[in-house]
């Protein structure tokens, strides 16, 4: 099934794969959920990323249950920082 992934607020070039503007089409297997999308996807580890699908938020507890369908849009972005 193909999927819709977009990162958000990402610090410098989008990883290799995504569009100018952060996005790319993932084939995933039927049943994936948002934890195997996240790990799909080559991120810095030591950042946190919050996840939205399809506008809603999905909690880092709830991302291996929360399963996809065709046509999906997963949003990442890293939580803000500042002081």
């Amino acid at each position: 099934m193909k999927v819709t992934l977009k990162l958000l607020s990402m610090a410098g070039d989008p990883p290799p794969g995504f569009d100018a503007f952060g996005e790319c089409e993932l084939d995933m297997a039927n049943g994936a959920n948002v934890a195997d999308v996240v790990a799909k996807v080559s991120l810095p580890k030591e950042e946190a990323y919050t996840t939205i699908v399809n506008g809603e938020a999905v909690p880092v507890d709830a991302r291996a249950a929360r399963q996809l369908t065709e046509g999906d849009e997963v949003t990442l972005f890293p939580a803000i920082q500042g002081g």
